[in-house]
């Protein structure tokens, strides 16, 4: 075991923490898609797990007076860790 896995180890501690503590916030997640291409979401973090987490967004409705579309996706902290999605808070504590 290298010195970089006791890294990990504690970096991955800290995202936990991070996101744990932003439970309930709007957040700004950015997904890599290969090759240079990005798609960034805003969303609320509404549930924090041992080995995930979820975001809830709601698309605009696409003709007025339907009611918008709500969707919740996973993220892995290893996402986060490896940097192939990114996490911004939006929320002012």
């Amino acid at each position: 075991m290298s010195s970089d896995a006791f890294a990990d180890v504690a970096k991955m501690k800290k995202i936990k923490e991070d996101i744990k503590n932003h439970e309930g916030q709007l957040v700004e997640m950015t997904l890599e898609h290969g090759r240079k291409r990005e798609k960034t979401k805003v969303g609320r973090l509404t549930e924090v797990y041992q080995s995930l987490f979820i975001v809830e967004y709601t698309d605009a409705a696409s003709m007025p007076g339907t009611p918008a579309n709500t969707y919740v996706e996973s993220y892995t902290y290893s996402d986060i860790l490896t940097e192939k999605t990114l996490i911004r808070y939006l929320d002012k504590e």
